[in-house]
């Protein structure tokens, strides 16, 4: 049989292998997907031993080991190379690496709300948080303010600069039109939360919990929740192994739901 996993080092609770197994079953693919756990000390001779076995033939790669992967792929598309991560590999006579993270999260973007030009707020800057800046960047988004815990150099910009101290938030809030929170926890104090206006977009990556500390802050709001990006980053994967994309149905979205609390 042939074999998919998802690959990072606290992946025993992703929602990838329940994503991918109601496809295969839905279109009756003999495949089966799952999670593997490596520890960063362990990571090159343990994914050489799993993409050396002859039944793996895809793997979805997370936290911490995107840019890790790029020593183990043959062929790099021109995503991967900018934002400098992959995240889906395809395994065959040669090793393709993709980055899908970058469509997944434009994917999620409401089609009904215009906030092009429009503040954007976006906290964090790890590998998901740069492959969100990159796919803003590249579909005209300008107004882009980044925040981070540590002085970042900002990719994707002609002139350098880098991200503003997550210290200064506050000062920002007022003007945004969408906070994008790429990182575990809540930045905004409860005593500032008064600054966001109702009417700005809110969006959290993290999946689970669907209301995280920082959604859960402002009931009144409009969201984009964490697993609208993985669903729609795990499409182009599965298109990649399999030739077409996979269609996200009602029944998926229940069987989700009641896996997110």
């Amino acid at each position: 049989m042939n074999n998919y996993f998802v690959v990072g080092n606290s992946v025993s609770t992703s929602l990838s292998p329940t994503i991918f197994n109601y496809w295969f079953k839905k279109y009756k693919i003999k495949a089966s997907y799952g999670y593997i756990e490596i520890k960063n000390k362990n990571f090159t001779k343990e994914i050489t031993k799993v993409i050396k076995n002859k039944e793996t033939k895809g793997l979805n790669i997370t936290i911490p080991y995107k840019k890790q992967i790029i020593k183990h792929t043959d062929i790099l598309d021109k995503h991967s190379k900018k934002i400098n991560a992959v995240n889906c590999i395809l395994i065959g006579k040669k090793i393709k690496g993709i980055n899908t993270d970058w469509l997944g999260y434009f994917n999620s973007l409401p089609k009904n709300i215009n906030i092009k030009n429009k503040t954007i707020l976006l906290v964090g800057y790890g590998g998901a948080a740069q492959a969100i800046h990159y796919v803003l960047r590249i579909k005209g988004f300008k107004k882009i303010t980044i925040f981070n815990r540590t002085r970042r150099k900002i990719n994707f910009l002609k002139k350098l600069k880098y991200t503003k101290s997550l210290k200064t938030l506050d000062r920002h809030l007022g003007s945004a039109g969408l906070i994008i929170n790429t990182t575990p926890k809540n930045l905004i104090k409860k005593s500032k939360k008064h600054l966001v206006d109702k009417n700005v977009l809110l969006s959290d990556i993290v999946y689970s919990p669907k209301e995280t500390e920082f959604l859960k802050m402002f009931p009144k709001n409009k969201k984009i929740y964490g697993i609208s990006m993985l669903l729609h980053q795990a499409i182009p994967c599965f298109k990649l192994w399999f030739g077409f994309s996979p269609s996200v149905d009602t029944k998926l979205i229940k069987i989700l739901d009641k896996k997110i609390k």
